[in-house]
């Protein structure tokens, strides 16, 4: 099994939007994908149950399940683990809550890559310094490879001065800088 956790000290960044994209994407792949929402917000786990059951558009293709992550790291560990059997997945998908603390770092350890969204603020990007410390820090608690990281820049508006200088601020962090992914109303349009 193979996870991904999608961290940012701040809220509003795409972590959500991100996860559920990606976890859509790869399920539709032929990946047996679990996203996992451990956001208190649990807006993944609300968007899910807007299938066509409950009046929406559409299924979702892939299982989620809400996570608190708060009742400390062996229990969380282990209630991923069991969801993950229980949906059968050999991909999970973690929507992270928008802090960083015990959560994070565990799901930072027990990734195989964490995604870091980044909008262009000032305010996000010192935020997301302390968001690759983190991931950092579980990778040297780890074996020194793992996790793989990737900063992710979020909701760019391209004509802008602060989205063209966005990817450089971001390489200055010394991790994989991923394409950008603009700001789109067809994203929210897609709940």
């Amino acid at each position: 099994m193979q996870i991904i956790s999608v961290i940012n000290l701040k809220g509003g960044v795409g972590k959500t939007t991100i996860a559920l994209n990606l976890a859509a994407t790869l399920a539709d792949h032929g990946h047996q994908v679990l996203l996992i929402d451990a956001d208190p917000q649990q807006s993944a786990t609300q968007w899910a149950q807007q299938g066509p059951a409950a009046g929406g558009a559409g299924a979702l293709p892939m299982a989620v399940e809400p996570l608190r992550a708060d009742d400390g790291a062996p229990q969380f560990q282990a209630a991923v683990a069991r969801l993950a059997q229980a949906a059968q997945a050999t991909l999970v998908v973690i929507d992270c809550p928008p802090e960083l603390s015990d959560p994070a770092l565990v799901a930072a350890l027990l990734a195989d890559l964490v995604l870091v969204p980044v909008t262009p603020s000032p305010l996000d990007l010192w935020a997301a310094k302390q968001a690759v410390a983190t991931a950092q820090e579980a990778r040297t608690l780890r074996d020194g490879r793992m996790p793989l990281i990737s900063l992710v820049p979020s909701k760019l508006l391209p004509q802008t001065l602060l989205a063209r200088d966005l990817p450089a601020a971001l390489e200055a962090l010394g991790e994989p800088v991923a394409p950008a992914i603009t700001q789109r109303v067809a994203l929210v349009e897609a709940i």
